[in-house]
């Protein structure tokens, strides 16, 4: 049974859901230092926590499909829904996905655009995940390299993933509910289950606590996520494209992109255009690259 949501008018003492024994108890995510660091457009979200559910991204959708756009003014400028374990998740191309070791949650934002106009959202949201890492300590931020389209890495260790799905809800209208899954530390079971390593926030800065780190860490991340939309509602994710450059942890080096394990293109990573695409130098010359179902990989890892 799914938990009731935190209550965010509690007092910030009050028995708040237990989080994942691959954490310390003193991690919580304190709900009334939370609200008080959100500045502009964060601060008007509608905000839940829950100790368990099957999938905060499934939730969300079906809060999105409940509500009603008739006066888009009424409408918040933000939905997050933060589980501390979710038994249902899902990662990129349907695989199941359960976080345990660091912070999972999901986002809706209404976005007045036609579907079209959504390309480069995934990066977009990745960039301001970055950037919220770099607000909480310059060091760990100076660590974090964008893997196009939809992680975060550290070292080529997966330190975050990106999940987007479109709810739509009338002529230009669309939520994209954003679910987001960001290690703080490295979980050694996971890494096993995986067969590969992981990173977490915590191994990259000595200004993280688990009391207040993680509370810290998700305002910024809203603060910078609502921030963005406004942004992208304007124009886009073309005037973030350089940014987004800058941060990609392949760029100038040879990859390789997969389908379901088998070798779909090759050639040298240049960064990604203002659709969100990704540049790729090959023999043929460049080539722009939609994500769709493809996975990059540096070309030393070969086709695994």
């Amino acid at each position: 049974m799914t938990a009731a949501p935190t209550d965010f008018s509690a007092d910030s003492s009050a028995d708040l859901p237990t989080p994942s024994p691959s954490l310390p108890p003193a991690w919580r995510i304190d709900p009334i230092r939370l609200r008080a660091a959100l500045v502009e457009d964060a601060a008007q979200w509608q905000l839940e926590i829950v100790d368990e559910t099957g999938s905060t991204n499934a939730d969300l959708v079906q809060a999105c499909r409940r509500t009603p756009w008739a006066e888009a003014d009424m409408l918040p400028a933000g939905m997050l829904r933060l589980a501390y374990r979710q038994t249902a998740g899902r990662g990129r191309q349907g695989r199941p996905w359960q976080g345990q070791a660091g912070m999972t949650f999901s986002v809706a934002l209404p976005l007045a655009l036609p579907p079209a106009r959504l390309a480069g959202l995934s990066l977009a949201v990745g960039l301001a995940l970055a950037e919220a890492l770099n607000d909480v300590d310059a060091r760990l931020g100076k660590a974090v390299g964008l893997k196009w389209p939809n992680d975060l890495q550290i070292d080529g260790r997966k330190l975050a993933g990106i999940l987007i799905e479109s709810v739509p809800a009338g002529p230009q209208r669309v939520w994209a509910v954003v679910g987001i899954g960001l290690n703080l530390v490295r979980d050694a079971a996971m890494e096993a289950a995986l067969g590969r390593s992981l990173a977490g926030v915590t191994e990259c800065t000595d200004r993280f606590d688990l009391r207040h780190g993680p509370t810290d860490l998700l305002a910024a991340v809203l603060n910078r996520l609502a921030a963005m939309r406004n942004a992208f509602l304007a124009d886009g994710f073309a005037p973030m494209a350089r940014r987004w450059s800058a941060r990609d942890a392949y760029r100038d080096q040879p990859v390789r992109l997969l389908h379901d394990g088998a070798v779909q293109a090759e050639g040298m990573a240049r960064g990604v255009d203002g659709e969100g695409h990704l540049l790729l130098e090959t023999a043929s010359g460049l080539q722009r690259i939609a994500s769709g179902e493809l996975s990059l990989r540096p070309a030393s890892e070969g086709a695994r």
